[in-house]
């Protein structure tokens, strides 16, 4: 009995000396204690986080195929819009060509990969020099700026829903009209298109209507006082549901940047200045004056009235609220590059922005793809 005793009693010691590190472990791993958490851990998925994804083309690898948006080839797209109906149109610059994007299905809507040109026509008969930036009005009319051969000006070309694609031309010189060099356009809610054309007494670049009628008028723009507003390097502009219309205008140098918000009556516009300066430079979030671009570009807006910019220096999407309160929706400022999966991540470089509800897509030429984000942050 005695050395039965002696055996329980050195089992318990060793059963309470086992709970004891156990406790220990506990005490440092799993239940909070020690010097910190496991780093071997993966940090937590969260799947509602916003996340960039190809959408349509192959990164890295030009080319013209059409069908199926995971087997579509583009080369160097840059214009990108969507109509009422969340029909995709893309300006696939490099191929001479201006898709449509239908139910995950690319098409060609005119022009032929490979043949530039500026032949008017119908469908694969027309010819861009270079499609550029695009707009559509209410009845699925696009808009085209279109390079000109030997020029630092662009065309504007139209395109119906049938693909017959004409030259707009200025009623008054019965040329074609031709834009300042920027490549911005946009349709406003009584499909009245507008582009950047050049005052051709002051060098100066104006606002400039082209009506469904094709009339040509520039707009006079003013500031709330009725002193005139000029603009200095203006890059794009867009329209809102309440058909304000927003310009992106950036200093001599392509830096810098302004948003501005137009109140359109006929041929005037009233102005005010929503957000940053052509006399600064930067990449702060912030209202009004207080935030900065470095070289305001592409826009587009969504449902609620906010604008959202391609901040073309920085690397990032922009989002300016109604009452100009500027926030970094996506991109890194100062970095670049095709990162896939969840944001943070760096952008490449982009051109073309337009928003679906909760996604917004966009150009990124140098890949030849076209971009989703979603959801919208």
């Amino acid at each position: 009995m005695k050395i039965r005793t002696q055996q329980s009693q050195q089992t318990r010691v060793r059963i309470s000396a086992l709970l004891a590190i156990l406790v220990a472990t506990c005490s440092l791993a799993a239940c909070g204690g020690g010097d910190g958490d496991d780093d071997s851990s993966p940090p937590p998925v969260n799947p509602n986080a916003p996340s960039i994804s190809v959408y349509a083309g192959q990164p890295d690898n030009p080319g013209s195929t059409t069908g199926a948006i995971a087997s579509a080839l583009f080369d160097t797209p840059t214009g990108l819009i969507v109509d009422n109906t969340g029909k995709l149109f893309v300006a696939d610059n490099g191929n001479f060509t201006v898709s449509e994007i239908t139910n995950g299905v690319v098409t060609t809507l005119a022009g032929t990969a490979g043949a530039n040109g500026s032949a008017d026509g119908v469908g694969a008969a027309a010819q861009f020099g270079g499609p550029e930036e695009l707009a559509v009005d209410s009845t699925d009319n696009v808009y085209v700026t279109d390079d000109v051969a030997g020029s630092d000006f662009l065309a504007v070309r139209k395109i119906t829903a049938s693909g017959q694609v004409t030259t707009v031309t200025n009623p008054a010189t019965g040329q074609a009209l031709l834009t300042d060099g920027s490549a911005g356009i946009a349709v406003d809610q009584q499909s009245n298109a507008y582009v950047f054309t050049t005052d051709t007494s002051t060098g100066a670049s104006v606002l400039t209507q082209i009506t469904p009628s094709g009339a040509i008028n520039v707009i006079q723009l003013v500031n709330s006082s009725g002193t005139p507003v000029g603009l200095i390097d203006p890059q794009d502009m867009t329209v809102d549901s309440s058909n304000h219309l927003y310009i992106a205008d950036d200093d001599i140098n392509a830096n810098a940047g302004v948003l501005y918000q137009v109140a359109l009556n006929g041929t005037a516009g009233v102005v005010t200045a929503l957000a940053g300066s052509t006399a600064t430079s930067g990449a702060t979030d912030g209202p009004g004056t207080s935030a900065t671009f470095n070289g305001l570009g592409n826009l587009t807006t969504d449902s609620s009235g906010n604008v959202y910019a391609n901040d073309v220096n920085n690397g990032t999407i922009r989002e300016i609220s109604p009452a100009g309160i500027v926030t970094t929706v996506a991109g890194i400022a100062g970095q670049f590059g095709l990162n896939l999966g969840q944001l943070p991540q760096p952008l490449p470089t982009i051109d073309a922005l337009a928003i679906v509800g909760q996604t917004l897509y966009t150009t990124a030429p140098n890949h030849s793809v076209v971009l989703q984000i979603a959801p919208l942050p």
